[in-house]
């Protein structure tokens, strides 16, 4: 009912040697206050002297006390967790930056107090969401790796599902989502390298898995184009072996380029064991950009010059948009993000041909 506070289990001992975790009445009794006065603090309502307050914030700060999600959930009808179903391109093992992008993503969601989900999924993912959603175990859903015509969101979207997605979504759908320009930093990337004298660039990327690979090519293509230099593209499939003879391939040629641009720090470090094997040193003989500014591009020497995707923002306004739709109210518009130049070693100033 409301305006009744939030109910937990009652006290109860951990495993010897282990502290109890402190609960609603705890706090009242340290704060001289009833417990509806304590849910009041924490739910942030009602009216209280700013001295009652301080008083309940410091003994809820002092116990360390934690409001019962399961509680809050049967009081709300909210869960608290939001889902993430995960396709299976994004268990491959060396896509380091959907990794780094769940742990930005679960910890913007702590931050709110709120969970994620992990879910697997197929391609499309529907079974999966349609399971979460009948269950009701989820308040929304954070979609990633977003195609065009992506059934999942249309899914979603007729069921008045809160969600919001990493790319962009083409109306009439709910325009919940959060991106970044590929093609708009691509570019970026590649007019740097072109104003640090190399005419002979290449372009590798991989053949399109979704619309972000066709965005970044159309990025190089655009700076290219505009500086009145030959087209020199390069499209590889995702399995490592493909990679490497396709990298091994465009810098093993007589007619090689001085520099290479790429869609992804893995297919700049590939680049990298590439140029080694044949003799040539990244930073001297060839230069070489990434793309996503991962773990990765921060272990590679010399330094790697890449676009970074500022993941943490990224992952907090996906969070926050979902929050914001389980609370009944309409998402803002979508919005594009900056990516970050950070320049490296990697792309020497060339003064030859």
């Amino acid at each position: 009912m409301e305006g009744m506070p939030i109910s937990e289990p009652g006290p109860r001992s951990g495993p010897p040697g282990t502290a109890r975790r402190a609960t609603i009445d705890d706090v009242a009794r340290a704060a001289g206050v009833s417990r509806q006065t304590v849910s009041n603090v924490v739910r942030k309502r009602g009216r209280l002297a700013s001295t009652t307050r301080d008083r309940v914030v410091a003994a809820i700060e002092a116990l360390d006390y934690k409001p019962h999600a399961g509680a809050a959930s049967l009081r709300s009808g909210r869960t608290y967790r939001i889902a993430y179903p995960i396709p299976a391109n994004e268990f491959l093992p060396d896509n380091v930056i959907m990794l780094e992008f769940l742990q930005f993503l679960v910890a913007a969601a702590r931050s709110r107090d709120h969970q994620v989900l992990l879910a697997s999924s197929s391609e499309t993912g529907l079974a999966a969401i349609d399971e979460l959603v009948e269950t009701k175990s989820v308040d929304g859903f954070v979609l990633a790796s977003v195609t065009d015509d992506d059934p999942r969101i249309e899914f979603l979207a007729a069921r008045q599902i809160p969600f919001a997605c990493f790319g962009r979504v083409a109306p009439p759908l709910p325009q919940s989502w959060v991106n970044i320009d590929n093609r708009a930093a691509v570019r970026s990337m590649t007019e740097h390298v072109l104003a640090r004298g190399h005419t002979r660039l290449s372009y590798l990327g991989y053949t399109p898995q979704g619309p972000w690979d066709d965005e970044r090519e159309a990025g190089y293509r655009d700076a290219v184009t505009a500086a009145g230099l030959p087209l020199v593209l390069t499209r590889t499939g995702l399995a490592a072996a493909a990679v490497n003879a396709k990298v091994t391939e465009l810098l093993t040629d007589p007619d090689r380029p001085t520099a290479v641009v790429t869609g992804s720090d893995v297919l700049a470090a590939a680049c990298y064991s590439a140029a080694s094997r044949a003799g040539l040193r990244v930073g001297v003989d060839v230069a070489v950009t990434g793309f996503d500014g991962s773990v990765i591009s921060r272990m590679l020497t010399p330094a790697l010059t890449t676009m970074a995707i500022p993941l943490g923002e990224l992952a907090k306004r996906l969070i926050g948009r979902v929050i914001t739709q389980a609370g009944a109210d309409d998402p803002s518009p979508g919005e594009m993000l900056e990516t970050i130049l950070i320049p490296g070693e990697s792309v020497p100033v060339r003064t030859g041909s």
